[in-house]
């Protein structure tokens, strides 16, 4: 789970630093967070989240799940809904789904939410989307049949792209 957590913030990442095409959202539909929970929300205001791991990038993104989290969206059944929080900030969340049947609900759901994202390869299931608030993937693996979601506040990842190149000035100050 560590692996794919990973691998789905390394995706957003680069797509949020890069100079990638991304879609923007569709109008009046740029998420400000998930389930009612803001990016930048404080863990400590919320009392129905379970301490699952912390992630080691940007210095500890502490990973939670949520209690009694609805395991569904749209007509897709998801398998986990990962909370990320950063310094104690909701940062971004991952969800996963398994098989076809659940990828084409998820899929579904998210592009009548949102709109069809940016596709670079019509062959392969993956998309962005990029707003001033939020950037976001959806991805499908064929060989594995998952489905993952992944949605970042962008404010906080700016804060994190900081935080990584003030290590690497320390690093290359005091390191050598």
């Amino acid at each position: 789970m560590k692996k794919i957590w990973l691998m789905g913030l390394t995706i957003l990442v680069i797509g949020l630093c890069g100079n990638l095409n991304s879609a923007e959202f569709k109008p009046g539909s740029e998420p400000d967070g998930f389930r009612g929970i803001k990016w930048g929300t404080d863990i400590s205001t919320l009392s129905d989240m379970k301490y699952e791991r912390t992630d080691p990038s940007y210095g500890g993104i502490k990973v939670y799940t949520r209690k009694n989290d609805v395991l569904h969206l749209g007509g897709a059944k998801l398998e986990i809904i990962k909370y990320g929080f950063w310094k104690g900030k909701f940062c971004d969340v991952f969800l996963i789904t398994k098989g076809s049947v659940n990828w084409y609900g998820l899929k579904g759901a998210v592009f009548e939410k949102f709109g069809r994202g940016y596709q670079s390869n019509e062959y392969i299931e993956y998309y962005i989307w990029g707003g001033d608030i939020t950037g976001m993937s959806l991805k499908y693996n064929e060989i594995s049949k998952e489905g993952k979601l992944f949605m970042s506040s962008k404010e906080i990842n700016r804060q994190q792209k900081a935080y990584k190149k003030q290590k690497a000035k320390e690093g290359a100050e005091k390191g050598f």
